[in-house]
This record gives structure tokens, C-alpha cells and sequence, in this order.
């Protein structure tokens, strides 16, 4: 499943490492991982409004919480992926490993990782008067594991 996981990350990053290093000589390494960067939060955004459902009211947190845990647990393995944590009113998962992080690492690009876990925070923000999202820690920063927690919104 390892194998599966780190493929799935490198086609995915891929384009973005190669379009990095393609335009580091011509606006240096800053403004390249700036310009790619935004790219790939969007990019992010795409892949994780598929796993994040849409609700409409505050009422229907229950829903979207149960909606959420399947979705997540559905590609659970490639993120060897937990629930941490589960009430009524919260869910907090742990991902224990990202292809994603873990391919621009590789290719030298860590400080990519930070724009693809912003698209967390844009569907977070989408989102606001139905849940609230919070992360204290992420991969792809030098943390163990990545949590994503989603309350219901008081």
C-alpha cells in the first residue's frame, strides 16, 4: 500500500516540482515556490473538496461528520489514517503519513509542503458558519503526524 501511496503523491506533485525547478532560473528559488505554491493550495483545494462534503445548515453537522469519517477512512490506508478522537460534537483525525510531503521532500521542495496543507484551511474557511477546523500540527512541517479536527459549529 506504501508503494501505492508514494505514486499517488509523485503524480500528483509532479508537475509542480517540475514547473519549481523550471522557474527558479529565471525568478530565483523565492519567487518560484510563490508562484507554484498558490498553484498547488488550489490544486490542493480540488483534491480535498472531494473528501470533504458540503452541508448547508449547522444542523446537519452529524451528517457531514459521518460523511467526513467515511471519506477519510476510505483512503486510510494511504495516509495511515486514525481516528483520534470522536464525540458528538467533534472528530479529530491523525494522518501518520503524506505522499504528498513526503515527494517534495525528496525532490528537495519542503517548502511546498505549506501551500498544499493550506488547502485544509481554504475549504476550512468555505465552510465557516457550518464547522470549525483546527490543526496544530502538520507533516509537512517536521511533525509527526498531521491532526484535523472538525467541530460543530456552536
Amino acid at each position: 500500500m506504501k508503494i501505492l501511496s508514494l505514486l499517488l503523491g509523485f503524480l500528483f506533485t509532479a508537475p509542480f516540482v517540475l514547473q519549481t525547478y523550471s522557474l527558479i532560473p529565471f525568478f530565483g528559488r523565492k519567487k518560484a515556490l510563490c508562484i507554484v505554491g498558490r498553484q498547488l493550495t488550489s490544486a490542493a483545494v480540488l483534491g480535498v473538496k472531494l473528501l470533504i462534503p458540503r452541508i448547508h445548515s449547522k444542523r446537519e453537522y452529524s451528517i457531514f461528520k459521518e460523511k467526513v469519517k467515511r471519506n477519510f477512512l476510505f483512503i486510510g490506508k494511504l495516509y495511515h489514517l486514525r481516528i483520534e478522537n470522536e464525540t458528538r460534537d467533534k472528530i479529530e483525525f491523525r494522518f501518520h503519513f503524506c505522499p504528498v510531503a513526503k515527494m517534495l521532500k525528496i525532490f528537495g521542495l519542503p517548502d511546498l509542503c505549506r501551500y498544499s496543507c493550506a488547502g485544509d484551511w481554504e475549504i476550512a474557511k468555505e465552510n465557516k458558519e457550518y464547522w470549525t477546523f483546527s490543526r496544530q500540527t502538520t507533516i509537512g512541517t517536521g511533525g509527526r503526524y498531521c491532526n484535523h479536527t472538525y467541530s460543530r459549529k456552536e
